[in-house]
């Protein structure tokens, strides 16, 4: 099925529905959407741009505005490139709703090169009738580069990207976050990503293969960063020294890998010696394991780089 150069103006409820599996690579290119819902709050509006049941869907050049939910997709290996979907309203400090929503855990997909504007991407196992993890794959193949991410007048504790597990057990196994632009005008947010836990956390013991990487922060509170390199001071001799990584780390999870420990200039005891041993490491320390502990041989003060991952990449 191929939608190409189409108007949908003011769709009651769906633009475009499937009920079953006619969705199959379903091709939607330079489309117009158009809600009639537009001067509702953007958390009143029922109306849903498409969705689709199936896998291999082709979302290239469209444009949807103020939908309820611009798409929601199940099934993987989807390609969605190059569209502008915007969900705003006149609400100050509005909350806002997703924009594109994945129901399944592996999706082996690419968001690439998109205006995603005041709304989130919610990727959900929602369409899993037994939704905690038993040997199926967990949240992985997922790719998320060089979209313009941005909001306005929003609630602070907005995000654009959502992780909602229906069950428990459940952990990240393959996400690329990177090249993305994320911006918001009239405020700043917290941070760009957190999981729901409406019903389930993640397992953050298992994380796996994570990167968020080369993407620019505008009135973001928290950079989210991973692998993150971190410069610490310790001003006083102490044989440990304790670090908080967890902020830059995605979602809220643990630190769970050390890359590297670097000295940046010397390392002294309290006599003001110069001390060449290596400290051994601690990953996920702490009561939320997001800290990382260097413990020496002796008390030492001065400064290191330390570059920790919230995930094992292999």
């Amino acid at each position: 099925m191929h939608f190409k150069d189409c108007w949908f103006t003011k769709p009651l409820d769906r633009g475009i529905s499937s009920i079953g599996v006619g969705c199959q690579d379903l091709q939607l290119d330079t489309c117009h959407f158009f809600s009639n819902e537009q001067a509702l709050a953007a958390t009143d509006r029922v109306s849903i741009g498409f969705n689709v049941n199936a896998n291999d869907a082709k979302i290239r050049g469209n444009r949807f505005q103020r939908m309820g939910t611009t798409m929601v997709l199940f099934g993987n290996g989807h390609l969605i490139v190059g569209n502008h979907w915007f969900q705003g309203d006149n609400v100050t400090d509005g909350p806002r709703v997703a924009g594109l929503v994945l129901t399944e855990t592996n999706v082996k997909s690419v968001i690439t090169g998109n205006y995603i504007d005041n709304c989130f991407i919610e990727w959900t196992n929602e369409h899993d009738a037994a939704p905690d993890f038993a040997s199926e794959f967990s949240f992985g193949g997922l790719t998320i580069t060089g979209n313009i991410f941005t909001c306005n007048d929003v609630a602070s504790w907005f995000s654009w990207i959502v992780i909602k597990p229906y069950g428990a057990g459940h952990f990240l196994q393959g996400l690329s976050v990177t090249g993305n632009t994320f911006k918001s005008l009239n405020g700043s947010i917290d941070r760009i990503e957190k999981v729901d836990t409406s019903f389930a956390g993640l397992e953050f013991s298992l994380t796996r293969n994570v990167v968020f990487a080369a993407n620019t922060f505008n009135s973001v509170s928290q950079n989210t960063i991973n692998p993150v390199t971190l410069e610490f001071d310790q001003p006083s001799p102490a044989t440990n020294w304790v670090l908080n990584v967890g902020a830059y780390l995605p979602f809220g999870g643990w630190s769970r890998e050390v890359e590297s420990v670097v000295a940046e200039g010397a390392i002294q005891n309290a006599g003001g010696d110069d001390v060449f041993a290596m400290p051994y490491v601690t990953t996920a320390d702490g009561a939320q394991s997001n800290l990382v502990r260097l413990t020496w041989p002796e008390p030492v003060e001065g400064r290191v780089h330390v570059t920790a991952r919230v995930d094992r990449p292999i």
